[in-house]
């Protein structure tokens, strides 16, 4: 199987935007009455911000202290550093230029983050604060102006805080370079923190992981990693290997993993029970149950388990996570399910596909856990590639279909977190050639690998893929549905029926076809089955939240207030687990959704009221999106505003001058006699 080499992967945002979220203005107000920060948290070692990197939020440093930093040509200079009560990124928030330095916390941090136009509202509203950010930004311009002049070298400052604990919860945001795991390929040890000369030696990151630990002068790229280790990283947890010859086998399987950098190996002493005996479903449900306790007494994010098969040919491996089958479904994520398989007494040339496979399923939970994955994945990816276009003979049909679907995920997250179409076309091709190798009777293999090709596939129709259409995402969904059924796998087949709600309603607005509408919402209904606001409450306020959305267009085209009001219904059941402190942008969006609703019940019924609701709830979402800084869908949402005042305005009603982030860009007056509809923001899978 070939692997093409990966596109350089673009920068992408993160999806969990960090910006803050505003108390929700009354209609008329002209501005948010109160603007509250968000609330962020760095340890020592964690980079807030990086030189170069574009300038979106301003913050006030709440607790403990950020070193600031400048590359110059000498090397690394220390500006200054903020404590408790100062600015933190002023400069740029006001003036939009890139961030003119690196900050990175000495110790652990609190900062109150406001976005550009909220820290500007917060200046006007606060002239105290305003002479201090001029008092500061003089001062702060002379002393960084002296030290340049003096080229003032960095050994002098020490980290504060912890010292080379690796137990704390945050990832810095230094991710593992390529280079650095150069000997991963052919089964190295050590990863890089120690050794060898190539490396770029002159880096930024390399020399303020220098400055962190106390050093001063240039760093390697070794030294930047060692550093970053006093930094929580993932912990890979093997358990026992059962059975005769099972132990020699695990010494081999770990001899493989000691070659991933920046992952703590943690060898546990029993065994994960498994019994052949059994049917597949009853003693894998018995695995999960006893490695799940063992996985988090160690706090690992990862449990390799398995052993030597009943043949005696070949080494079983399983991956089990801490993440439960009630959250969302991820791309190339490993299932309970999944098992890899190595030629008993492999010989290292086999390291590069289990240390690839074994990454993979240590799925990243941060952005930085992502950049990090980009960065070392890749490589491993493609030796891998060229290891299984020679498998062993005499690999049974499902053997092989394991081996190819775990080598579809490693493809798949690398597609999925570089945001490389290409990688993830390369794992549909390797998830299908699975397919193609199963007995029919491996029913439960069945039903994951159709629903991992069809993440890919609705991913590739999220990012409006040429070839791929929603009908196929949708049909892979479909024969996963045959494995998995509701009475044995209620979450995974409730998140299959999500999904197959989002792709029936994508194939409506690309065809027009009613019947996909009417699945759509046959889907969603089905998924409010299981998840529930009291146990799964983010998953249960994301199908409400799409199931408003389809019931709105439904009942737009059939004119059926019922059906618009049932919208309504949703939209304001899914705000009530979507509130704006926690979530600002979801709830945004579920405001726009129900403004949306109620201006088509005005559409169909006249009724006054709900034009003036709808009114209301575009404000707010409009507004919202306005302080996140998501321009896009602010500009959306103002068009909408507009014309319900425009209708507003022709009923005679009163209406409040447009606010300021209504009167932009966002595509100039609404006519008088317009008659179209509101403008939906998109749905989508989460799929990165």
């Amino acid at each position: 199987m070939q692997v093409r080499p990966p596109l350089t992967p673009a920068a992408r945002p993160g999806a969990d935007d960090p910006r803050p979220a505003c108390a929700a203005p009354s209609h008329g107000s002209e501005c948010m009455a109160t603007v509250k920060p968000t609330i962020q948290k760095y340890e020592a070692g964690d980079i807030i911000f990086r030189e170069g990197e574009p300038s979106a939020m301003a913050f006030i440093v709440a607790a403990g202290e950020v070193a600031l930093f400048k590359e110059s040509e000498r090397g690394l200079i220390h500006l200054a550093t903020v404590g408790k009560g100062e600015l933190l990124g002023e400069m740029g928030a006001i003036d939009t230029d890139p961030r003119g330095a690196t900050a990175v916390a000495r110790g652990p941090v609190t900062l109150h983050a406001y976005g550009r136009k909220a820290f500007v509202r917060r200046l006007e509203d606060d002239p105290d604060l305003a002479l201090r950010l001029m008092v500061r930004l003089s001062r702060r311009l002379r002393n960084a102006n002296e030290r340049i002049a003096r080229l003032e070298p960095v050994a002098d400052v020490t980290p504060e805080g912890r010292s080379g604990d690796e137990s704390g919860t945050s990832t810095a945001l230094v991710p593992v370079t390529a280079a650095a795991v150069g000997g991963m390929a052919d089964g190295g040890g050590g990863g890089g923190a120690s050794g060898g000369g190539g490396a770029r030696g002159d880096g930024l990151l390399g020399r303020l992981i220098g400055v962190l630990k106390g050093g001063s002068g240039p760093k390697t790229a070794e030294s930047a990693l060692a550093g970053a280790a006093r930094v929580r990283h993932p912990v890979l947890a093997v358990a026992g290997f059962p059975e005769r010859g099972g132990e020699e086998q695990r010494v081999r399987v770990l001899e493989a993993l000691e070659g991933l950098a920046a992952v703590r190996l943690r060898k546990l002493d029993r065994a994960v029970p498994y019994s052949a005996e059994l049917d597949p479903y009853t003693a894998l449900s018995g695995a999960i149950g006893a490695g799940r306790p063992m996985l988090r007494e160690v706090g690992a994010d990862l449990l390799v388990w398995g052993g030597p098969d009943a043949s005696g040919r070949l080494v079983e491996l399983r991956f089990l996570s801490p993440w439960g089958s009630t959250e969302i479904e991820r791309i190339g994520m490993m299932s309970p399910q999944n098992a890899l398989y190595v030629p008993v007494d492999f010989d290292p040339s086999w390291h590069v596909l289990i240390q690839a496979v074994t990454l993979a399923a240590m799925e990243p939970r941060s952005e930085a856990q992502g950049r990090a994955l980009v960065e070392t994945l890749p490589p491993l990816a493609e030796a891998a590639g060229a290891l299984l276009s020679e498998l062993p003979y005499g690999l049974s049909g499902l053997e092989t279909a394991q081996i190819v679907g775990c080598y579809g995920n490693v493809l798949a997250m690398v597609g999925a977190w570089a945001n490389e179409p290409a990688w993830l076309e390369h794992a549909a091709a390797a998830y299908e050639e699975a397919i193609r190798h199963l007995p029919r009777d491996a029913d439960a293999e069945w039903g994951v690998l159709h629903r991992s090709l069809g993440l890919v596939w609705q991913a590739l129709v999220e990012r409006n893929h040429p070839t791929i259409g929603p009908r196929q995402a949708a049909d892979a969904f479909k024969a996963a549905l045959e494995s998995f059924h509701r009475d044995l796998y209620p979450y995974d087949w409730a998140g299959l029926k999500s999904r197959l709600g989002l792709l029936c309603y994508r194939i409506h607005m690309a065809e027009g076809d009613p019947a996909a509408l009417r699945d759509s919402i046959n889907a969603f209904q089905a998924a409010l089955q299981v998840f529930s606001p009291a146990d799964t409450p983010d998953r249960w306020g994301e199908i409400m939240h799409d199931l408003a959305q389809v019931l709105q267009v439904y009942g737009g085209q059939e004119r059926k207030p019922e059906i618009l009001t049932r919208a309504v219904e949703a939209a304001n059941a899914a705000l009530q687990v979507r509130p704006l402190d926690r979530v600002p942008l979801l709830w945004a969006a579920t405001q726009n959704n129900l403004g949306s609703a109620l201006f088509l019940l005005f559409r169909v019924t006249k009724d006054a009221g709900a034009l003036h609701r709808a009114r209301e709830a575009f404000h707010l979402s409009a507004g919202t999106y306005e302080v996140q800084g998501a321009k896009r869908q602010a500009d959306i949402v103002a068009r909408n505003l507009r014309r319900v005042e425009n209708l507003i305005d022709r009923q005679g009603g009163a209406s409040a001058p447009d606010p300021a982030w209504a009167r932009g860009d966002g595509g100039g007056a609404v006519p008088p006699d317009a008659s179209d509809g509101p403008e939906a923001l998109p749905l989508d899978g989460g799929l990165r």
